[in-house]
């Protein structure tokens, strides 16, 4: 592991032990970093989005704003949110495939597209983070990290979660999961736990602290119902993914401190592995409303 990595581990952990209170341990621990991050994969295998209903509470470089969305999302890094309050000038919707995004810019009447930046995805959900970061946290999973994984270290927090460093070996990111047993599972065999996500923090060089995820209020979450047929219109759409029950956060806040960006999702209704009509994650553009071409540079 490299040095400032285990010492930033050894400060994190004195903290949480002069910490009023302690929580106990799980009776059987994982053995490792890579066992721990392969059970929560494992926990999460069968599910490939999540549908939900939620408020939003944005607080960033024009105060504080509070409004409700819609929200679509899908592995690896398929995105819709619609945004049905006054969050940014008037009500929008954006979708992103992962590489390039549409948004319907209602405070300006007119549409914007461009590259999948995560500059440009923060225009309407100000969440200045790729896809393959946000979309998986949406409903409880870690970020998708591109081929091996090299994991750092685990230690065990007394505040409840176990902390495990992992990178993407050549990347400068690397990232902090806070993972947990579910209460169910916490005193069975480590191989047969079923664990979730408190959080995830993304560090850069120098330790400095990228963006903070936290994820509570967790609650059984099960597959979406099909999406019935239409008679002589279309048929039956069954769900995206198998039938499952799996624990998604109700609460998830993400925090870009370089971005001035604090945000608060609470899903009021949320469903797992979703039916997705076709072109789910884009938008269709209207006719007679101009197209403006976004880029912009990530910093």
């Amino acid at each position: 592991m490299p040095r400032s990595f285990a010492a930033l581990r050894l400060v994190l952990v004195a903290a949480a032990l002069v910490a009023c209170g302690s929580a106990r341990p799980p009776t059987s621990r994982f053995p490792d970093a890579k066992s721990a991050v392969d059970r929560l994969d494992a926990t999460y295998a069968s599910v490939s989005g999540v549908r939900g209903r939620a408020k939003i509470d944005y607080l960033g470089k024009n105060g504080r704003v509070r409004g409700d969305l819609l929200l679509l999302a899908g592995a690896p890094a398929n995105l819709r949110i619609a945004i049905t309050a006054n969050v940014v000038g008037t009500a929008g919707e954006i979708s992103s495939d992962g590489k390039d995004f549409i948004a319907d810019d209602k405070a300006n009447q007119r549409f914007l597209t461009g590259p999948a930046k995560p500059c440009n995805i923060a225009k309407l959900t100000q969440v200045p983070l790729s896809s393959t970061e946000l979309v998986p946290m949406l409903w409880g999973m870690r970020p998708k990290i591109a081929g091996p994984i090299a994991c750092d270290g685990i230690s065990w927090s007394d505040e409840g979660y176990y902390r495990v460093m992992l990178r993407e070996p050549g990347k400068s990111l690397a990232h902090e999961l806070r993972i947990a047993p579910t209460a169910a599972d916490w005193d069975k065999p480590w191989a047969e736990q079923h664990v979730h996500l408190l959080g995830v923090i993304g560090w850069g060089e120098g330790d400095s602290l990228v963006y903070r995820v936290t994820m509570g209020d967790h609650a059984p979450t099960k597959t979406a119902d099909p999406l019935p047929e239409v008679a002589g219109l279309s048929p039956e759409i069954p769900p995206s993914g198998p039938s499952v029950v799996v624990d998604v956060p109700r609460k998830i806040h993400v925090e870009v401190p370089s971005k001035g960006s604090d945000v608060v999702f609470k899903y009021e209704e949320a469903n797992v592995n979703p039916p997705l009509v076709p072109d789910a994650f884009r938008l269709n553009l209207r006719a007679g409303v101009p197209v403006d071409y976004a880029d912009c540079k990530d910093d």
